[in-house]
């Protein structure tokens, strides 16, 4: 962040020791080129409320081998540097705090370095050090899964009960190919799912025929797409009369 020293000025105006917070802007800029400052609305524990100099920005932090850039916020209070900053966890919507010892259900960070505060020992630059280090021995967040790979998590699952239910057959498989009976399995269904379960089937090789009975009004496109597979054995029926496709001959 490039600060406008006057500008900073101007919207520190009721801070008692603007200039050396000026100061603390400069170095962390230097630092931490990325970081955007801003004077907003902080709400206390009391529910009094105070417009307060805010930064934000991501850290790196290493952590069993893979870099994570870890969103927070730094609160300046009016007695900076004198009272040390406010620090929150500042997750985005695929992420989840993980409460531990240096951070509570609301994402605030508690670190040694907050409680020995003491300028001009302290400063935020060496604040963010520590919070670094102390994030690579527990991290802080978490990623939680999309709609999109939720959708696929829970659709994975369902298949493996379908063919979990028919997977019994393969020890009949052989039994029945000796006695020359034929085993057919009926998909009833259409679109990805319809798809997802006829190609699950298929791969395990339990039937000596497959029917996709695609009972949809022919808007869905996802069990046409079926046929660039090309897969033997398997018959697609659309529509049609449920009960003569279900036990009509084979």
């Amino acid at each position: 962040m490039e600060v406008d020293c006057e500008g900073v000025r101007r919207l520190l105006s009721k801070y008692k020791f603007r200039d050396l917070t000026v100061e603390e802007l400069k170095n962390v800029s230097m630092s931490f080129p990325h970081f955007r400052y801003s004077v907003d609305t902080y709400v206390f524990k009391d529910t009094s409320q105070k417009d307060l100099l805010n930064f934000t920005g991501t850290i790196p932090v290493m952590y069993q081998g893979k870099t994570y850039n870890i969103p927070i916020r730094f609160w300046i209070l009016d007695s900076h540097p004198f009272a040390p900053p406010i620090c929150f966890l500042k997750p985005t919507a695929n992420m989840e705090i993980s409460v531990g010892k240096h951070v509570d259900a609301k994402g605030r960070i508690y670190l040694p370095y907050l409680q020995n505060w003491s300028h001009p020992k302290s400063a935020i630059v060496g604040l963010i050090k520590e919070m670094i280090a102390k994030f690579q021995e527990e991290l802080p967040l978490y990623s939680i899964p999309s709609s999109d790979e939720a959708q696929q998590v829970d659709l994975l699952a369902y298949i493996t009960k379908i063919t979990e239910g028919v997977s019994d057959i393969n020890s009949r498989s052989w039994t029945n190919h000796e006695n020359k009976i034929l085993n057919k399995i009926t998909v009833v269904g259409s679109g990805d799912l319809g798809i997802a379960c006829t190609l699950a089937i298929s791969a395990k090789g339990i039937a000596d025929k497959l029917l996709l009975l695609d009972l949809s009004d022919g808007t869905s496109q996802g069990t046409m797409d079926l046929d660039i597979f090309n897969l033997p054995n398997v018959e697609i029926s659309k529509g049609g009369d449920l009960h003569s496709q279900l036990f009509g001959r084979f």
